[in-house]
């Protein structure tokens, strides 16, 4: 906004102001002063410049745009644990810390005693154990037990909202006002829950007051049941009582979004040296983001958006890797056709070969 009020812009300014008569010249005591003022001034502007930034959601930094958020009722999300099924071979009292690679953990509550199944929180914020499974080390000494581990991530750990979502979920609340048990507010108590990615909402889908949501976990995968039991308490724990967010008479139904394999078979050619041994797990990468960017983008549409892979796509993203000259004969789960998911579907890679 004050780009142009620059220090040698202010200092001619200033200086063509001086009545004449008066020396101006660099050296002299009026330029000497002028300087100065100049100088000052182009702090200010920069200062002004800084606050008038901070004032407006779109060129606010994150620390502003928080307490812009804030008016509307938006807050950002804070970095959050994972929480993890642990089994054992024996009976593990509650409070016991484990370890596995760098993380560790702690015994929090019992799901299952005759099996010795219970939850454990990792000590540590963020996503780096999310998709760690297998055996512990204990850090707290147990009579009799031998072996425990990591069986499944029951809720992912997410990193502190970044200032691109948080500033999306703004706008959002000037376009989709969240009243009375509408979309917009199912998806806005759903989404708050840790471990959630997003969700989709179908209203009236087996009759007057029912609700189905189907959710995607925040690593853009499948729920598990213990994420997808939260949800359903958080929401209706009891079918039209009115307990939990949806409003009375609201039957709800929770789901997770179901993961459906892409099988690809391709073929592919090759710049001299390289082979499908040398590449196969490049390609493979190609094909996981690609479809990890689609199932990232499940939540944006609504019950009638269906996502589609795209041979093409697929296609493009394997030609970006180093050795490989063409890929043609593509098939999707043996179809030589796009592959159309139903709206509660998302991709992820499954076997990966050449013809």
């Amino acid at each position: 906004m004050y780009e142009d009020k620059t220090y040698s812009s202010l200092l001619q300014d200033a200086l063509s102001d001086v009545g004449g008569g008066v020396q101006t010249g660099e050296g002299y005591l009026v330029y000497n002063a002028l300087s100065a003022l100049a100088y000052e001034m182009e702090k200010l502007y920069i200062q002004m410049d800084y606050i008038t930034r901070q004032g407006h959601a779109d060129t606010a930094d994150l620390e502003e745009l928080i307490e812009i958020a804030k008016d509307r009722g938006i807050y950002q999300k804070k970095a959050s644990n994972a929480y993890v099924s642990v089994k054992g071979n024996a009976p593990i009292p509650i409070g016991t810390r484990f370890s596995l690679k760098s993380f560790n953990y702690r015994i929090v509550e019992a799901i299952n005693d005759n099996v010795y199944t219970y939850k454990a929180i990792c000590e540590e914020t963020g996503t780096g154990p999310n998709n760690l499974t297998g055996e512990m080390i204990a850090i707290d000494h147990v009579d009799g037990l031998e072996k425990s581990e990591i069986t499944e991530v029951l809720v992912n750990g997410e990193e502190d909202e970044t200032r691109d979502a948080l500033y999306e979920r703004y706008l959002a609340s000037f376009t989709s006002e969240s009243f009375g048990g509408n979309i917009a507010q199912y998806k806005q108590y759903v989404n708050a829950i840790d471990g959630v990615g997003g969700c989709k909402v179908q209203p009236v889908w087996n009759g007057a007051g029912t609700v189905k949501v189907v959710a995607i976990s925040s690593e853009s995968g499948a729920c598990s049941e213990y994420l997808i039991k939260q949800i359903q308490d958080a929401a209706c724990p009891e079918q039209g009582t009115g307990y939990g967010f949806a409003p009375i008479d609201h039957d709800v139904t929770v789901e997770s979004v179901e993961a459906v394999k892409v099988n690809v078979m391709a073929k592919i050619s090759y710049m001299s040296g390289y082979n499908w041994s040398s590449l196969k797990d490049a390609v493979t990468a190609k094909i996981f983001g690609y479809l990890k960017t689609l199932a990232s983008e499940w939540a944006d549409g609504d019950p009638s958006t269906k996502t589609t892979v795209y041979i093409a796509k697929l296609q493009a993203a394997v030609l970006d890797v180093p050795g490989v000259v063409d890929i043609t004969e593509t098939q999707l789960n043996g179809a030589a056709s796009n592959l159309i998911l139903n709206w509660n579907q998302i991709p992820v890679v499954g076997e990966v070969s050449t013809a």
